[in-house]
């Protein structure tokens, strides 16, 4: 049996998770409310990346995450600045497939985000996983097969923007992983890279 400490960490894993999936059932909600009477995906995407990274320093200073941090240039412009684009062109394409399509859809849709994972993982890291990690993905193809005939409102672009925004998450995730092995950097300091590459870009 889990001991007290082990619990509350679970304990509050779970509770991230149902906090994290709350919070992008809401913003998919409110951004096909504004993309419905703002129909500019790159502009709302601009928007809220900026927001992000103006809010991220004061957030950082209240959780107490480490926001300074000294690396080389030359592996600034090769890693985290590649990771910011990808972050930029993964939010227009989330953007434009929450436009064209409903949000359910387009939530299903991303659903296949571990495929492409699996797969990217497999290139990028040379990661191997289990037959029972492939086998469990086929529901998940199947799944969206059968949501993508079933859709009324289906359209190409909102289908394509969508499978667009899934593999730039999946490969920003697997780039991720290995910028943070090759620095030895935790999560937060990732995340405050991530965010430092923003900045510039924008």
């Amino acid at each position: 049996m889990a001991s007290d400490p082990q619990a509350r960490e679970i304990l509050y894993v779970v509770l991230l998770c149902f906090v994290w999936y709350g919070v992008s059932s809401g913003n998919g909600v409110i951004l096909k409310t504004v993309l419905n009477d703002f129909p500019y995906p790159i502009t709302v995407t601009m928007v809220q990346l900026l927001t992000a990274t103006v809010l991220s320093g004061p957030l950082f200073s209240l959780w107490g995450i480490r926001t300074a941090i000294d690396i080389n240039r030359t592996y600034y412009w090769k890693l985290i600045v590649p990771l910011a684009f990808g972050k930029f062109f993964a939010s227009v394409s989330s953007h434009v497939s929450i436009w064209k399509v409903p949000v359910s859809y387009a939530h299903t849709v991303k659903a296949t985000m571990p495929l492409f994972t699996v797969i990217l993982s497999r290139i990028i890291l040379n990661e191997k996983q289990t037959t029972k990690v492939y086998l469990s993905l086929i529901p998940i193809v199947i799944g969206v097969l059968i949501a993508t005939a079933s859709e009324i409102s289906f359209d190409m672009i909102g289908l394509i923007s969508a499978l667009l925004a899934t593999i730039g998450f999946s490969l920003q995730h697997t780039f991720s992983k290995k910028v943070k092995k090759q620095v030895k950097l935790g999560v937060p300091s990732a995340g405050t890279l991530c965010r430092t590459g923003l900045k510039r870009c924008i």
